[in-house]
Order: structure tokens, then sequence, then C-alpha cells
């Protein structure tokens, strides 16, 4: 039998048994999973159709040719973000997975294991693009008035796209396990500094929006061509697509045949690459693998006891212990490293924003997106490190229910931990945000205080749904967020931010139309969305946690 169809066969049959487990599980936890997914992605379906219903209406026929560049800016961005994305799952699943080690000794080549294990990458990477890119293809769709045909294009055109940035992702992690376990942390540290530092001028040159003004709409069109290249393939995929759209099924059928043909070439070479570099790339990083002895005291983590020395103990070893397994793990730290490059690009961009504060609608607007980048950022954050933070405790967990130390401290341990540090990130961010964008200070106040409240309720999510469904026999963070529990709690991340920034938007845009009376009416009602988001953010942090420790105590380890 095939080797690659056996190892196939063996993951589907462990994906059926795990969706047939579902049965066992609570039908409320079920049930409130499967309303929540239903409510977000059709809540995104109509915000995509509102949004692209006004663009296509706007300025006559030029909101027609604002979407579809918006739609190939989309496709590029997901396609690089695909890339990024695939290195980090590759990294986890060709190298760090306890199976590796079981499947490197079986009797196939490696270029079979490789293509057994990017199927697995690939669903892994591309799960939460298919979940939020089908809004958007459908109400463009609706918008349009596209035929049947232009939804299955869509479809066809899915698995294709995905599979050239995950080919692109592996081969690139494939050379980086090669190369690097023969250089020193510091070389790799000053690599990786400089990639970002030469990404981020490179998008600061070719997507500088300075120019673009209220009355020069030609400006989008200039800025955004640089998506439409004909090497890239979103926009073979684009292309494609709209021509479906169209009923122009023989530009379809090209398109994908050329996208379908690239996808082929660059898996088989990322194929016959892991044949030849995989293993001693894997060896290699096994060797790293070997026990060193570090004298106390020595290096920046072996200094780390001594930084924490006011925090008592059992709670500061926890900690120490938190941030070396972090340290020590790259799929963690590398994409801290990339959330800061966005975090960079972010901020370098809000100065684009600072010409349209003339105005008292755009200055309420721009504050509360800031609000809601932020915090979506905080999100993003929480659901990837913090939610797992239990969890990889892994099957040793036994053994604190040994130690001295109860489960509420070592819960609320993960939970301050956190606070601790996205507040550093996160507050630092606002602030930044809020000074570039020259905000007034009722604004620059609400943007604070929002982020720094969010920091509280969103850790709460993370650790006490974390605590609520844990995956001990997990090792992998990639695989215990795409979890049922992860899930729920990017689910109801999402919706907390709605919450805090949709009662903030009401507010700011009822000023903008003069609807109080006064403006002592305004701080009044400022006052009762500060309240609201204050206790919202305690709810998201208490029922969680409380939860969470009520499902420790009564779990047999």
């Amino acid at each position: 039998m095939n080797q690659v169809g056996v190892i196939m066969r063996a993951k589907l049959l462990m994906a059926g048994h795990a969706i047939a487990s579902v049965r066992h599980e609570s039908k409320l936890k079920v049930g409130v999973i499967a309303v929540s997914v239903v409510v977000l992605w059709g809540g995104a379906l109509l915000l995509f159709l509102e949004g692209l219903d006004w663009l296509t209406r706007f300025g006559g026929g030029i909101g027609s040719i604002i979407v579809v560049r918006m739609l190939g800016v989309l496709g590029m961005v997901v396609f690089f973000m695909l890339i990024f994305s695939n290195v980090l799952v590759s990294f986890s699943t060709l190298y760090r997975s306890r199976e590796v080690n079981y499947l490197v000794q079986a009797p196939m080549p490696f270029r079979s294991f490789f293509l057994a294990r990017f199927v697995e990458c690939v669903a892994f990477s591309s799960w939460a693009f298919a979940f939020i890119g089908s809004p958007v293809i459908i109400a463009f769709g609706i918008t349009n008035d596209a035929p049947p045909g232009f939804y299955l294009a869509s479809l066809l055109y899915f698995l294709p796209f995905v599979v050239i940035p995950s080919a692109l992702g592996a081969m690139i992690t494939l050379v980086l396990a090669r190369i690097f376990p023969r250089l020193k942390m510091r070389t790799m540290a000053l690599f990786g500094c400089l990639v970002i530092l030469l990404f981020f001028v490179y998008w600061q040159r070719s997507f500088d929006l300075a120019q673009i003004s209220e009355d020069d709409l030609s400006a989008i069109i200039d800025v955004t061509a640089k998506t439409q290249s004909a090497l890239l393939p979103s926009h073979w995929a684009a292309r494609g697509m709209l021509a479906a759209s169209d009923g122009e099924y023989r530009e379809t059928l090209f398109s994908f045949g050329l996208l379908a043909s690239n996808a082929l070439m660059v898996l088989w070479l990322a194929a016959n690459l892991a044949g030849r570099i995989f293993y001693p790339g894997w060896s290699g990083l096994a060797g790293q693998d070997r026990t060193r002895i570090r004298l106390p005291g020595r290096g920046i983590l072996g200094r780390l006891d001594g930084v924490l020395s006011y925090v008592p103990n059992p709670v500061r070893a926890l900690v120490v212990k938190d941030v070396k397994l972090f340290w020590r793990d790259p799929t963690q730290w590398s994409q801290f490293v990339i959330f800061f490059g966005i975090m960079a690009l972010y901020i370098a961009n809000l100065r684009n924003a600072r010409g349209q504060l003339q105005q008292e609608f755009w200055r309420s607007w721009i504050a509360c997106l800031n609000i809601g980048a932020c915090t979506l950022i905080l999100a993003t954050l929480t659901s990837r490190f913090v939610f797992p933070l239990v969890s990889l405790e892994g099957r040793r967990f036994w053994i604190l229910g040994l130690a001295p130390l109860s489960f509420r401290r070592l819960v609320w341990q993960k939970f301050w931990l956190s606070v601790a540090t996205t507040s550093v990130f996160t507050v630092g961010l606002a602030v930044l945000s809020a000074h570039i964008l020259r905000l007034e200070l009722v604004y620059f106040a609400l943007s604070v205080y929002s982020v720094l409240i969010t920091n509280f309720g969103l850790a709460g999510l993370a650790v006490g749904l974390g605590t609520l469904f844990p995956n001990f026999q997990e090792d992998n963070p990639a695989r215990i967020v795409s979890g049922m529990g992860g899930t729920l709690n990017f689910i109801l991340s999402v919706g907390y931010i709605g919450f805090v920034v949709g009662a903030q938007t009401l507010i700011l845009q009822w000023r903008v139309l003069n609807l109080f009376r006064s403006e002592q009416a305004f701080y009044v009602a400022l006052a009762g969305v500060v309240v609201f988001v204050t206790a919202l953010s305690a709810v998201s942090t208490i029922v969680p946690m409380r939860l969470g420790l009520k499902n420790l105590r009564i779990m047999e380890f």
C-alpha cells in the first residue's frame, strides 16, 4: 500500500474518532460553540455585505474598481501571511511533534514522510483563512450578482492557492532547520532582526499611503497596482475568480490551470528538497536537545530568578519555568517576533492617517479603529500564547498536584503572568499610536484605558477557558489552540472586543452627530460606557477563571 496513503488513512481515522468523541462532551458546551461559530460567521457575512455594497455604490464606477483592487490587496496579504504561518507550523509538525521520532525510523523515504506531514501543515495553517475568507467571497458574489460558477470556482481555487504558500513556507523551514543548528543564538537573533527590518523597509517604500487624500482616489489605484503583478499567485486567483463572476469561464480555467500547475511544481520541489536535507536538519536539531549544564546566574535566563526575587516562591519558580520554556521553543518566540513586526508596520503607517484628523468625524472613527486594532492584536496574543499555558504543563501535571501549591494559585499565576507581559506591549502600543495620531485628551484616555482593561478580560478568558478545556496529551501549541476550547476562546474574545469597541464607537459617533443635548450629557454617557466596559471585563475575567478552577479540581490526572 502507498506509504503516504497509510499515514493519511491513520490520520483520517484519528480525526473521525476525535469528531465522534464530541458526543461524550457536554451538550451545552457543544451547543454554545456551534451557535457562536454560526453567529460569528453570519455576522462577518453581513458586515462584508454592507461594506462591499457601500463601496460598490461609492463614487459611481470607481467604487467597483476599488473593490477589485482591495480584493487583490487582501489576496496578497493572505498569501504572505500563509507563508509566515507555514514556516512556524511546518517547524512544529516536521521537527517537534512526538510522532516524528517514530516516523523517521519507518521504512519509507523522507520524501513520502514530508508529503504525509505536509497535508497536516496545510490543514492547520489554512483553516482560519477558509473560515474568515468564505464570508468575503460569498458577499462579493451576492453584491455583484455572480453566477453559480463563481462559487464553484472559488471552491476549486482554494486548494492550489493555499498549497503554494504552504510549500514555500515548508521549504523555508527545511533550509532554516538545516542551517540554524550550526549557528549560535546571537547570530540567529541578528538574522531574524535583519529580515524583519528589510521587510519593513520594503513595505514602507512599496505601499506608502501618505499620498492618498480625500480628493485623490486615483492614488489608491496607483498604490494597489503593485498587488496586480503577474508573478503573484494571489493575482492569478483573483483574476480567475473575477472572470468567473463575469461568466468568462475560459479565462477562469486558464487561471486555474496556471495556479494548479505551479502548486504541483512547488510541492514537487519541496518534497525533493525534504528528501535531501530533512534528515540532516532533524539530526542537528536533535543534537541540540542534549542536556546542557549551565551554572546558576549565567545568561539572561539564569539571572531571571534574581530579577524576580521580590516574587515569593513557588510562584517565582513557575514564572521562571514558563519563561524558559517559551524561550527554548523557536516556534513560540519566532511568532512573537512576527507580531512585533506587524505592530511596527501598524505604527509606521499611522502617520498617514493624521491628514484626516482635521475633521471631527474622521478623528472619532480613527480613535475607535485604533482601539479595535490594539485589542485585536491583544486577542491574537492571548489566544496563541496564553490559552495553551495550562495544557503545556503536559502529562507531568500530576506532579503539581503533589507540590505545596494549590490549583487556584497555579491558575492565577498564569493569569498575572499574561497581564504583566501583554500589558507592556499593548498599553505601550496604545499610548504610542494615540500620540502619533495626536488624539485629544478624551480619545487618548479612552484608548489607553480600553486597552488596559481588555488585558484583564482577554487574559481571564484565555486562562480560564484553557483550564476548562485542557489538553495535557498534546505538546504542540498550534494543535492545542486549534481544538474546541481554543476555538471557543477565539470566538468569545472577538465578541468581547466587539462589545467594547462597539459601545465606545456608538457614544463617540453620537457626539459627532450632535445627538447629545449638552457636553455634560456626553461625559455622563461616556462614564456609563466606561462602567459597562469595566463590568464586562470583570465578568470575562472572573466567570471563566472560576469555571476553569472548578473543572481542574474534579479532573482525574
